[in-house]
Order: structure tokens, then C-alpha cells, then sequence
């Protein structure tokens, strides 16, 4: 959704922000390089959202009569890097849509409201269910969201002319239903008109995605990938080769003050055959109960086959109290965002959850999750998160033992912070049974107890498992990545880290470990370049990064590979130095000591990382190329002994 800025000269869509004034583009609060041609023709589509803006007026604008280009060239490279810089492509547009042979045209809404102008359906729309447009919430004038309103008004020959989605209750095929063994849950619209309800909207597709993954017979696609199609108006065959599966779940929500409204419908994408739509209400303090109705009929509906215990699993309230479990949603809604602030933020709604509710095993998972995620993006250390984190998760399995988010959660705590690596691998397998669509299961049983335990093979199975649940996730693909290269296969880390950076060049953490890779394979100019593009990502500005780029580039010409290093070294202990209190990991310092061969201080550090509990990464140290140069050192065998590692 796009919606203006406090300054009405800003809009922002999706994780972007653009000001036509300054020509600025910036996602999530970083400025994305855009400028020429490409810059020019965004601010021209979106000065008219949802209007066709033809290549006669583009060329017209940019590439005057007397300039002499090769136009076609020209505009389909401008338009190939507007979208990168939007982290998108032209068989899978989020933001702009091209018209063959005609022009493009800006699809995501602006101000609230459809770009795209009203069709003589939604005006038959508005006239037989008395609603005028003045009167619609704002972002609700797309015709799937005003049929969801005007539910239950038009005869069925009516709907069917104006190819209506959303029933009461209907079901669309007779005879034989299609098979369907995978599913993906698209992102729910939020019809509220207020954008602070978003949270709402995508609590509720989160909520539904975990309710279906617990049903075993049945692969359901993890939420990650699943958001990267929202707002996007794309065939749903065409998302269902992307996303692998046979059926898609879509509909919409409506919170009011009062009253909370979920419409739903099933089809059967290879075909885009309509199996199935409903409608569901409920007071608004019962939107716990309204959830977990539509999970079971959807369920219903796929003829998955349901366990007793997935069924009663299915049916189980998780709260009795509608206050916590709205701050339970918006618990999640800020956990997934994974950033620093987003992490604080689901730890301080969780709390609220369960002193609402403190028999609310979810929301305890849900705290245990923010915790070691708070370690993990290094909010927390982790003497201050872990402990907390595996307090939450005891706390969830006492009250659900089932619950395979809690002893994910737990296996987190045995493997990163007590480096008890037995208990950590039955915690995972345990996830792992109750609930095998759970992607984040697979991933920690990779990266915490697989590949620490040198079982390579294995390790990178199970995260191919995890991408076919999330194939669409920037982090996991990265850490496909990061698998190949701890396993030691270079080239296919190589091949994973550039595909990661495809999918997302926006992600910087995948910039950096392929930069860390470069380097290890000899190819520092590379490496400079992509540390570059991962530091301007994060934030720092031009001259910033560029400064940074200048002196490797300077030390390497001077030193070589041991200049690099040297260099590395010397920045890596400048940022120990600047984060003062904050948290700043030890094993990073060891790494760069390691790599310039000064072996005291190496060990020195990774004592203290080791002291410290920063089992995320010690119990990879084995694998991790920095430290090749130790592994003949008795010392660091003792280590791998004190983490029950094998040598």
C-alpha cells in the first residue's frame, strides 16, 4: 500500500519512501542509489498512480527530438535499474506494470485509495449496495475489496458477470475436487482504511499459516515469502510456480470498532479454479475464536488429512483473552520485522500478553523467539537474552508441550548458550515432528546442531527443506549460503550468495558474506566492492563507505593480501573500541587476529567469546575459515572440547 507522509510531498509504498523534491528513494530508512532516466520515470508514474504514462511521453520528457539515442535501448535499461533499485522484475511487478508495445503504469495504491480508476463494475458496485465512493474506507475502492463489502447483495447471476470472489459460503466445483498437498496463505487485505491496522492484516495470515503448518500432510509456505506478495497483482498460476504449491489461500479482513470480518476463498492455482469462498464475523472481542474457525474449514476444504491431535490442536483456544491476544499479534507483527527496534518492541507487547494472560503459552514461544532474536541481531548479549529466552520457552512448554515454536526456541538456548548439543538436536527433531512445515525448525537443526557438529551433508538437506517452505526468504537463502561455504564448497556458496542478492539486493547481510567469501578466495577487489555496497545499505553515507573502500584498496596495493588483512584488523578493533557499552561480539575480533597470524591474541578473544556464550558463532569455529590457521593448536581442540564439539 502506498500512503503519503506526514508532508504530503512524500510517499511511501511498501518498505520504500520517495520524495520527488530530492529526488530521494530509501527503503526502510536507507537511501537507495536511484538518479537519471530511472529517477525521472518513477516520479513521472507516480504523479498519475494507476494511469497508463505512454513511451511517447516518456521520450518525450527524457529523450527529447534532438537527442540522438537508441530509445528502445535506453528505456529498457532505465526501467531495468528503476526496478532494481524497487527489488523487483518485470515477470513478477510489484510496483510498476508494463503495457507491451504501450507504456507502464505505477499498480501499488497511493493515498489509500485504488490507482487504478473505477471500472463500470465497482460503479455497479457502489450503486447497488448504496455505498458511494466518499463513503468507502480509503484503500478500499479495488474491486475485490468492494464486493467483500457489498457480500450478500447481488444476485448470483450479478456476481458471476462481474467475476466476484468473495461469497458467503459457496463452493465452486462439482464432481472430483483437484488434489492439494501444498498451500500458500496470500497476504489478507486490510479493508479497514487505517493504516495502523496493517498489523492486524498481517497477524491474521500469520496467524492461519502457523494454525495450517501444524497439519502434517500438508506443506504450508512459511510467511516470509509469503509477504514479499503483498499489494502485488499477479496471475495466481504464475505465484504458484514460484511458490511450488497446488492451492492458494486469499481473502480479506475488516476490523472496526466492534466488529472483525475474515473472507476467504480457496483455489486451485494451476488452473485458477475457485474451490471454495466464505465469509466470517464476530465480535471483535472474539477474533481468537473467528481465526481458528477459518483454519478449520480451510482444512476442511484442501481434504488434508488431520490428525486427532492436529484437530485438536486446531480447535484448542490459545487465549481466553482478547486483549492479550491483540498484543500477542502485534508482538509478531513487530518480531517480523527483524530489526533492533522491531525485536524491543515484540519483547515489550509479549510481556504485556502474558501478564494479561499468564496461561498464554503462545505469547511465552512468542517472547522466547524475541529474546534469542535480540541475541542474534545483537540487541542483547547474550547473558541478558538467553537466560530470558529460555525462562519464556520453559515457561510455553509447560503450558503446551506441543508447541514446536517453543522447542525451537529451547533447542536455541541448549545449542548457543549451554553448548549442550545433544539436548539442542532433541528439541529440533522434536519441532521437527510437531509441526514439519515450521521453516525455522529446519533452519536452526542446520545451523545449530548439524553443521557444528561437522555434518555437512545433512546440514545443508535440512535447509533445502527450509526453502521449500520459505523459498522466497532473503535470511535463509543467505544462510544456504553461508552452509555451502562452511562446508567448504566455495563455488555453489558463491552461486547461493549472488542468487540471495538477486532476490533481495537490498538485504545487506548477504553483500557481506559475500564479501567475506571473496576474500577468502583471493579476490579482495570484489570483496572491497561488496563490503561497500553492504556498508551504504546499512546506512553509511557515500563518503562514509567510500572512505572505508579507499583505505583497503590503498592497504592492499601497499601489502597485499597481508595489507588487507592487517587493515581489517585494525578496523574491526576501531569498532570494538566505538561501541563502548553496546554489545560487540569477541568472536569477530578472534577472527581478524587469526587471520594476521597473531595466534595469543586469537585465542585471547575467542576465550573470551567463549566466556561470553556467543554460541551462535563459537560453535562454528571449527568451520569458519578465519580460524584455519589454529586448528593445529592444541589449545584449540581444548576448546572444541569444552563445547562438546568434535576435533
Amino acid at each position: 500500500m502506498v500512503v503519503r507522509a506526514a508532508n504530503s510531498d512524500i510517499h511511501r509504498f511498501g518498505a520504500y519512501e520517495f520524495d520527488p523534491r530530492t529526488g530521494e528513494l530509501r527503503k526502510q530508512g536507507i537511501r537507495i542509489r536511484l538518479e537519471g532516466q530511472p529517477l525521472s520515470i518513477l516520479t513521472m508514474l507516480m504523479e498519475r498512480p494507476g494511469e497508463l504514462v505512454t513511451r511517447e511521453e516518456i521520450q518525450r520528457n527524457l529523450w527529447p527530438a534532438d537527442t540522438f539515442v537508441d530509445f528502445e535501448h535506453s528505456l529498457n535499461s532505465a526501467i531495468k535499474r528503476l526496478r532494481t533499485a524497487l527489488n523487483e522484475s518485470a515477470n513478477t511487478p510489484r510496483y510498476i506494470e508494463t503495457l507491451p508495445g504501450r507504456g507502464y503504469r505505477f499498480i501499488t495504491s497511493l493515498n489509500g485509495a485504488s490507482p487504478t480508476p473505477a471500472t463500470a463494475g465497482e460503479r455497479e458496485l457502489r450503486a447497488v449496495a448504496n455505498l458511494p465512493s466518499a463513503d468507502l474506507p480509503s484503500g478500499v475502492r479495488h474491486w475485490r475489496s468492494l464486493l467483500a463489502i457489498a457480500c450478500g447483495l447481488l444476485a448470483l447471476a450479478s456476481l458471476a458477470a462481474l467475476g466476484w470472489r468473495y461469497l458467503p459460503h459457496k463452493s465452486f466445483v462439482s464432481g472430483p475436487r483437484p488434489v492439494i498437498r501444498s498451500l500458500a496463505v496470500l497476504p489478507l487485505e486490510n479493508l479497514s482504511g487505517d493504516a495502523s491496522q496493517e498489523f492486524f492484516a498481517d497477524s491474521m495470515t500469520d496467524a492461519l499459516i502457523t494454525d495450517l503448518a501444524q497439519i502434517g500432510s500438508l506443506r504450508v509456505i512459511s510467511r516470509t515469502s509469503i509477504m514479499r506478495y503483498k499489494g502485488v497483482r499477479k496471475p495466481l498460476p504464475e505465484i504458484a510456480r514460484e511458490l511450488g504449491v497446488d492451492g492458494i489461500v486469499e481473502g480479506t479482513v475488516l476490523l472496526s470498532a466492534r466488529h472483525a470480518r475474515i473472507t476467504s476463498q480457496l483455489i486451485y492455482a494451476p488452473s485458477d479454479q475457485h474451490l471454495w469462498a466464505r465469509s466470517y464475523e464476530s465480535d471483535r472481542s472474539d477474533i481468537v475464536t473467528l481465526q481458528g474457525e477459518v483454519a478449520e474449514a480451510i482444512a476442511g476444504e484442501v481434504r488434508a488429512a488431520v490428525t486427532p491431535e492436529e484437530r485438536s490442536h486446531l480447535a484448542k483456544r490459545p487465549t481466553d483473552s482478547p486483549e492479550a491476544y491483540q498484543l500477542y499479534l502485534q508482538g509478531r507483527y513487530s518480531w517480523n520485522l527483524r530489526t533492533r527496534r522491531g525485536i524491543k518492541k515484540s519483547i515489550d507487547f509479549f510481556q504485556q500478553a502474558v501478564e494479561k494472560d499468564p496461561n498464554f503459552a503462545l505469547a511465552y514461544a512468542g517472547l522466547a523467539d524475541a529474546y534469542n532474536f535480540s541475541n542474534i541481531l545483537g540487541a542483547l548479549a547474550p547473558k541478558e537474552s538467553s537466560p530470558e529466552a529460555e525462562a519464556a520457552a520453559v515457561k510455553a512448554l509447560m503450558l503446551d508441550p506441543q508447541l514446536a515454536e517453543a522447542h525451537t526456541a529451547l533447542g536455541l538456548v541448549k545449542s548457543h548458550y549451554h553448548f549442550d548439543l545433544p539436548g539442542a538436536q532433541r528439541e529440533f527433531l522434536k519441532a521437527i515432528e510437531l509441526n514439519p512445515n515450521y521453516a525455522n525448525a529446519h533452519l536452526f537443526y542446520s545451523g545449530g546442531y548439524l553443521t557444528p557438529m561437522g555434518r555437512h551433508e545433512e546440514a545443508i538437506a535440512e535447509m533445502k527443506k527450509a526453502l521449500e517452505l520459505d523459498p522466497l526468504s532473503p535470511a535463509l537463502n543467505n544462510y544456504m549460503g553461508m552452509a555451502y561455504l562452511l562446508a567448504g564448497d566455495y563455488g555453489k556458496s558463491a552461486q547461493q550468495l549472488q542468487r540471495t542478492i538477486d532476490l533481495d539486493p537490498t538485504f545487506a547481510l548477504a553483500h557481506f558474506f559475500y564479501a567475506g567469501l571473496l576474500a577468502e578466495m583471493g579476490k579482495y577487489d570484489d570483496a572491497i566492492r561488496e563490503n561497500q555496497t553492504g556498508e551504504l545499505l546499512l546506512g553509511a553515507s557515500p563518503e562514509e563507505a567510500g572512505s572505508s573502500a579507499t583505505e583497503f584498496h590503498k592497504a592492499l596495493r601497499a601489502g597485499g593480501p597481508k595489507g588487507y588483512w592487517r587493515k581489517n584488523l585494525e578496523i574491526t578493533l576501531s569498532e570494538y573500541k566505538q561501541a563502548g557499552t553496546q554489545y560487540f561480539p569477541a568472536i569477530a575480533v578472534a577472527g581478524a587476529y587469526a587471520k594476521v597470524g597473531d595466534k595469543e591474541n586469537a585465542f585471547r578473544w575467542l576465550e573470551k567469546s567463549f566466556q561470553d556464550r556467543e554460541g551462535q558463532d563459537i560453535t562454528l569455529v571449527r568451520w569458519i575459515p578465519d580460524f584455519n590457521s589454529l586448528h593445529a593448536d592444541p589449545r584449540f581442540a581444548d576448546l572444541l572440547r569444552r563445547m562438546g564439539l568434535p576435533p
